[in-house]
């Protein structure tokens, strides 16, 4: 079944999980939760798996975060209050549900990463597969779901492991590339704000400046000469030189100059967008040029990452929500991507949903997020 919708706004190893310890921790609600750990290469993730009520095998479900967060700069864990109510929401439908705590977050070993997509796949089937181990989970239907940067990751796991996951998720998904959803968001929220188109252009520059910088081979190269022209000589004149002109942009002096430039426009209404204070600057001063040149070696492939080049091979079934008003990422392009892109996988079990009146924080108290996926899943028990 192929669908597209417009939704009305109403309404670890342990053998056999031995080593788990189940704890009903919420009297009088139809779930119970068991702590778990998760083998992931040297370290363990910590997680908590919810069930349903009755006996098993029961479908679950793997909640995957999305990016972290500019306040913490880390991504959220099994305590985060948006995953216990996603959990407990999806277990009322009756799926086991697993939240867990990333690399060096809350009860998980190890050290938090940087953000990159394919650590992030590994990382989420490491979860998956830890449930296909658990007695009480039905090992032929076990999804993921995704929300934000998570969609991402949900999709390209989907398309590496098409054996393995059953179903997916996405939430709030982007159907453009890493680097252009940058650069896009930071754009609409500078125009949502109420910032001149000056200030927009400015920010756009700025942003696809930042981007060329973090790549091995830069891709904006043109636009940022293009927009550039139109805005005039400032700071950003100074950055495209280090960018695209020093011969080595990762320099100590190089990197001096651009903790500068920042320095200089952090406090300027149009860059809120693209968290300076909260996310570059203390990444920069903290960073030495071996790890600019690591991190960027990193980063180069997650930033050229793009949905085209993998959910062409997903052809588990799908559930896309979208918000209408959604000024992170495009929806209506990432609808229509999303529809191309799954049409060409030959998927004919695929369902998407716009969400009117509603932006990228779509959660469990959303109006008729909970009607709609309760609906599908039971479609797909």
């Amino acid at each position: 079944m192929r669908r597209l919708g417009v939704l009305a706004a109403m309404v670890l190893m342990v053998a056999a999980c031995g080593g788990d310890s189940a704890t009903d921790v919420s009297p009088g609600h139809p779930w119970t939760e068991q702590e778990v750990t998760i083998p992931f290469g040297e370290d363990e993730l910590f997680g908590v798996l919810a069930f349903p009520p009755g006996e098993g095998p029961h479908s679950a479900i793997v909640l995957v975060d999305g990016a972290a967060s500019t306040t913490t700069r880390v991504r959220a864990g099994a305590a985060s209050a948006a995953f216990i109510g996603f959990s407990r929401a999806m277990v009322r439908d009756g799926y086991a549900v697993l939240r867990y705590d990333p690399p060096g977050v809350g009860r998980s070993t190890g050290e938090y990463p940087i953000e990159i997509i394919d650590d992030r796949v590994a990382e989420s089937m490491a979860a998956l597969h830890h449930l296909q181990t658990h007695p009480d989970v039905r090992t032929d239907n076990v999804g993921l779901w995704g929300v934000s940067q998570g969609s991402w990751i949900i999709a390209k796991a989907a398309a590496d492991y098409p054996d393995d996951v059953s179903f997916i998720i996405s939430v709030s998904g982007a159907g453009i590339s890493v680097a252009d959803q940058q650069v896009w968001g930071v754009e609409t929220q500078t125009r949502a704000a109420g910032l001149t188109e000056q200030d927009v252009a400015k920010a756009g520059l700025l942003a696809r400046l930042l981007i060329d910088w973090q790549l091995i081979d830069p891709i904006y190269r043109e636009p940022t000469a293009q927009i550039a022209s139109t805005v005039g000589s400032g700071p950003w004149s100074d950055l495209s030189k280090i960018v695209y002109s020093s011969g080595d942009s990762t320099s100590p002096r190089s990197i001096e100059g651009v903790i500068a430039i920042l320095d200089v426009v952090q406090d300027e209404p149009w860059t809120d967008a693209l968290y300076l204070t909260e996310l570059y600057l203390p990444r920069l001063r903290s960073a030495t040029p071996d790890d600019i040149v690591a991190m960027r070696q990193s980063l180069d492939l997650s930033l050229r990452t793009d949905p085209k080049d993998y959910m062409i091979d997903v052809r588990c079934p799908v559930l896309a929500l979208f918000g209408e008003d959604d000024i992170v990422q495009p929806t209506e392009t990432s609808a229509a991507l999303f529809e191309e892109y799954l049409t060409a996988a030959g998927n004919s079990d695929f369902e998407i949903i716009v969400m009117p009146s509603v932006g990228h924080d779509i959660d469990w108290t959303t109006p008729g997020y909970n009607e709609a996926v309760s609906r599908w899943l039971e479609e797909h028990e």
